[in-house]
């Protein structure tokens, strides 16, 4: 059986993301993000851009941070602003409309209803505290609620984005993905919630190496495939930041 090959190079996947893009990204503060996608996206300078992502990214102008800074992000959807400065400055201006915040559980079941073509999830957490007058003024109507066995629960509308980009340890060349660590994340999830799906590895391999019990992601669910920083380069990267950030001594650095 042949496979497609789904290689692309990192501008030719980008320019699938255009102006007034609902962009869906994969990352846990920073952990897992696709950083040359990201570096390109800066690049690029399209705007409008709705970001869909559980955090804002790792404070210290570190990749995703910076598109809070850059003037291309219209709105957020996450879980929070307060990991970086450059997100927290964009709420408190207004430079990016927030219309909302969801718990972390809740936002996940949200990508995955967005996922597999449901209508939605009903979630209890947060009724009563959530829903409160003024909670988020910006929403412009009341929570939805529901009751189900006595359970009252919002109705929280799926997720879904044009574009998403997940970020790997490995992929064959068809796009079946292996992660490894923090990466593992939900991004299977977050690859299935859009219409074109990238995802940057370390390292691009033939169909057939991944075993099968290790492919977090099928290539079924992959537009494409293209090569991010080797993973030495992608430790140095992380090394560096955290070593300015006082996470690391100098000395893990060398």
């Amino acid at each position: 059986m042949r496979y497609a090959n789904k290689v692309l190079s990192v501008d030719e996947a980008i320019s699938h993301v255009r102006s007034g893009s609902r962009l869906m990204l994969g990352e846990f503060v920073g952990a897992g993000e696709p950083a040359c996608c990201i570096e390109a996206l800066l690049a690029s300078g399209i705007g409008q851009l709705t970001l869909i992502t559980n955090t804002p990214g790792l404070r210290g102008g570190f990749l995703k941070a910076r598109l809070f800074a850059s003037g291309q992000l219209a709105e957020f959807i996450g879980t929070h602003v307060g990991t970086t400065d450059e997100s927290t400055q964009a709420y408190l201006t207004d430079s990016v409309h927030v219309a909302e915040f969801f718990p972390m559980g809740t936002w996940a079941e949200k990508v995955r209803a967005g996922a597999l073509g449901l209508g939605g999830a009903l979630v209890p957490v947060g009724v009563g505290i959530l829903d409160q007058p003024g909670m988020f003024p910006k929403r412009g109507a009341p929570k939805p609620t529901i009751t189900v066995d006595g359970m009252t629960c919002f109705v929280e509308p799926p997720l879904r984005a044009d574009v998403s980009i997940i970020k790997g340890w490995r992929a064959d060349t068809f796009g079946n993905v292996e992660f490894r660590g923090t990466a593992l994340q939900n991004q299977r999830d977050i690859a299935m919630a859009a219409d074109y799906t990238i995802v940057e590895v370390n390292e691009i391999v033939e169909v057939g190496t991944i075993p099968p019990e290790r492919v977090g992601c099928p290539g079924v669910f992959v537009n494409a495939v293209v090569q991010g920083l080797s993973l030495d380069d992608q430790h140095a990267l992380y090394k560096h930041h955290w070593t300015k950030l006082g996470r690391l001594p100098a000395a893990a650095e060398a």
